[in-house]
């Protein structure tokens, strides 16, 4: 038998996995993947299995099953055809991408998913895994930051939290087929499902409202901080109103721009739902921050300042709902007119997100604004 010695990264674009290839020493371009080093790096080119809710089977919905099982059992799967959507000829180019992948997938003892770090970019994965229908070991490289050592340690080591990943991964693919369901009875009347428990189905896509607290708060050091008010870090559906109103752009190009920018590392991943961070991202701003104020456009606006820390995962949010749109840390270069305006907006809202508390001092009527490092 044929030793396996590949590991196979499947990324959902060529310019995502162009990034993810010179990350981990795929340097070799190939036709329709990259290769070196160990590693091959392939792309779907969006979602090229559809997965369609059988509505001839009994609908399963089973606590003795994982969620991966009961979304194997009652999808079907199959390559997507946009030809008649697009109005031309998608599917030769989708068949000769899959047949790449299918190649790659049986020379490998790895695959890894390196799909959108959010549910359809897993639901994507999980299509294609189901469709090939040839098992191997599976690891999830989750990416909302596409910088070298985010890719190196998502390809390697999987995500950070393994089992906060799995759980939330779990209920969404729960919530998920629920949905789909529930969309499907008016189609075939009556759906036989065994039901679960509350907790296993609990929704946890609802809006999570931040509340600002503004005030002013003295510590037992006798520093008075006073919290002013500040715009919150964009999400995806918060972009597409900011990009339409400033720029005119529709929604379509608002998304395929700023998904150019992630590919490129200058952004966070355009998440549709929260717009707050985990701390351990407000803390790399700190340094983030110092490559805006080369920004052209909004660089002077920034002062020596700690960032604050207001924008921080609070309230129980997961970073696998996404997090607010921040920036990477590294100076643009090559962007066209569109990436350009986009960028430059985020980065605003990044520095209006993100100023430092005012803090003052108390003794001698002296305050100090904007606590320098």
């Amino acid at each position: 038998m044929k030793q396996k010695n590949l590991i196979t990264v499947v990324a959902a674009h060529q310019l995502t996995a162009d990034t993810i290839a010179k990350a981990i020493g795929a340097n070799n371009k190939c036709d329709g993947y990259y290769v070196g080093n160990g590693y091959a790096v392939t792309w779907t080119g969006g979602s090229l299995i559809e997965a369609t809710f059988s509505l001839d089977e009994r609908f399963v919905l089973s606590t003795s099953m994982g969620a991966r099982l009961m979304f194997a059992h009652n999808f079907k799967f199959a390559m997507r055809n946009y030809d008649e959507l697009l109005g031309f000829n998608k599917s030769e180019q989708d068949s000769r991408q899959l047949a790449t992948i299918k190649a790659l997938w049986e020379m490998s003892r790895t695959v890894v998913n390196a799909m959108d770090p959010d549910i359809d970019g897993d639901l994507d994965f999980l299509s294609l895994y189901y469709f090939i229908a040839t098992p191997v070991e599976v690891r999830r490289a989750w990416l909302p930051m596409l910088t070298k050592g985010a890719i190196r340690h998502g390809v390697m080591h999987g995500p950070a939290d393994r089992k906060a990943y799995e759980n939330w991964l779990e209920e969404s693919i729960f919530n998920r087929i629920v949905r789909e369901s529930k969309s499907s009875l008016p189609l075939k009347g009556a759906t036989v499902v065994e039901e679960v428990s509350s907790e296993e189905v609990a929704d946890i896509t609802a809006e999570i409202v931040e509340t600002q607290v503004l005030g002013v708060y003295e510590s037992d050091d006798n520093t008075v901080t006073k919290v002013i008010e500040t715009r919150p870090l964009f999400n995806l559906s918060s972009l597409l109103v900011e990009a339409a109103v400033e720029f005119d752009f529709d929604h379509k190009k608002t998304v395929s721009t700023a998904y150019r920018l992630y590919a490129k590392k200058l952004i966070s991943y355009p998440a549709a739902f929260q717009n707050t961070i985990p701390g351990g991202v407000c803390r790399l701003m700190k340094e983030n921050l110092k490559v805006l104020r080369h920004n052209v456009r909004w660089g002077k606006s920034i002062k020596s300042c700690i960032p604050s820390n207001r924008h921080n995962f609070r309230l129980g949010e997961s970073e696998y709902n996404g997090m607010g749109i921040v920036t990477s840390g590294l100076h643009p270069t090559d962007l066209s007119r569109d990436e350009e305006l986009l960028y430059n907006l985020i980065v605003k809202r990044v520095i209006e997100a993100l100023g430092a508390d005012v803090r003052y001092r108390r003794g001698k009527g002296k305050k100090r604004h904007n606590i320098t490092k």
